[in-house]
């Protein structure tokens, strides 16, 4: 009987666990068959627990074709006792694919994308995602940093080939690195909390404004009035997003006040511990090299108020970029993230490349608490002199 058989990567290694962890197929075997052993796995809870143990896993199914990768995802996440997720307040440009499948982000290929926890600056967000990838034609470029860093800003990452990879980052070892690197920021963003502000625009050309299906216009209608989009749109900004809102009265912009805790604490079968549960890197990148596509965020700051310093904003960045697993996609992969301790990214490529992915929440799950365990701040400091 065909069975999952783990297969050599090269992945990091946190806390004595492998990250990620992948399986192929023991053996030649048909679409059935494989249905047949993803269901008995899930119901089993064989992913639950691996990816609590390992934060990601990547399944080499073999298979690419969208409507066979939406049926094996389908089976795991009901097996394993989880639901859709519905996107609301999406800053990228998605199209449906199956009926649990979008396109992961339609912005230009040669943008890269920082890391980021789905939805964590929101009120709801998903605690798994499944990345699948039904193409894959790529070649090996520079990603287009050049001297001038990512896409035309200051960055030394200037000589990494990218290929289109998914980099992703295990949030516990962000926390523990920042808290080695700068110590004080943990214990001012575990006491003080995040504020970004975020706008989505009226009208866009990709899709990405607030009446686009994917952001806020779940409920708009073909013909409804501008105050009508707008009635629609309010309960969804406040349910899914935040109560702090308001519309630009020149333009019908929102704007979006996100009040979140950056750091939370993770309950793993015997043990809890910090992960970093944030999109400081993405959207911090975004502002500072001035080239992403999301161009939404206006500012970053702890939740009262306070600056975050350049310093301590540039060493999250970085640090993310140090600790990358960069998953090196085959047609037909499944990669299953706990977005509650995994961020990802995106990799710039040449060729052709279709990632899509899908969302899933658990029902009536515990609450995802803040980090607390903070350590007194001694007097020690965080950043060089020429910089406090």
């Amino acid at each position: 009987m065909v069975d999952l058989k783990i297969v050599p990567i090269t992945p990091r290694r946190i806390h004595n666990h492998t990250f990620p962890v992948a399986y192929h197929l023991s053996g030649p075997a048909s679409q059935s068959d494989v249905e047949q052993l993803l269901k008995a796995k899930s119901e089993e809870g064989f992913f639950n627990s691996v990816l609590k143990e390992h934060g990601a896993i990547v399944l080499r199914l073999g298979n690419p074709d969208p409507a066979v990768l939406s049926t094996y995802i389908k089976i795991i996440g009901k097996g394993s006792g989880d639901s859709p997720f519905q996107q609301i307040g999406s800053t990228a440009q998605r199209t449906q694919i199956t009926d649990i499948l979008t396109n992961a982000n339609e912005s230009s290929p040669e943008l890269e994308i920082f890391q980021h926890n789905e939805f964590s600056r929101f009120n709801r967000y998903p605690t798994k995602l499944y990345f699948a990838c039904s193409k894959y034609e790529v070649t090996k470029s520079d990603g287009g940093e050049g001297k001038d860093g990512p896409n035309g800003a200051d960055h030394p990452h200037s000589s990494v080939q990218t290929i289109g990879q998914t980099p992703l980052v295990h949030g516990r070892e962000l926390f523990d690195a920042l808290q080695q690197k700068v110590p004080l920021l943990i214990t001012e963003l575990s006491k003080r909390g995040l504020y970004m502000e975020q706008v989505w625009k009226y009208e866009t050309d990709d899709h990405t404004g607030w009446t686009d299906k994917y952001s806020f216009g779940r409920d708009i209608l073909e013909g409804d009035s501008l105050e009508q989009k707008k009635k629609k749109a309010e309960p969804l900004i406040a349910e899914y997003v935040s109560k702090d809102f308001h519309w630009d009265p020149s333009t019908n912009d929102l704007i979006v006040g996100e009040h979140t805790q950056p750091l939370r604490t993770y309950e793993n079968e015997s043990e809890s511990y910090g992960v970093s549960f944030n999109s400081i890197p993405t959207f911090y990148a975004g502002m500072k090299y001035k080239k992403n596509s999301y161009g939404k965020t206006r500012s970053i700051s702890y939740d009262d108020g306070g600056e975050i310093s350049e310093y301590y904003l540039d060493t999250i960045l970085e640090t993310s970029r140090e600790l990358e697993y960069n998953h090196e996609w085959e047609e037909g992969d499944i990669v299953i993230v706990d977005n509650y301790q995994v961020s990802h990214g995106r990799k710039p490529w040449k060729g052709v490349k279709k990632v899509l992915v899908s969302m899933w929440d658990k029902p009536s799950k515990a609450k995802f608490e803040g980090w607390t365990k903070v350590v007194q701040y001694l007097g020690m400091r965080d950043a060089p002199l020429d910089v406090c």
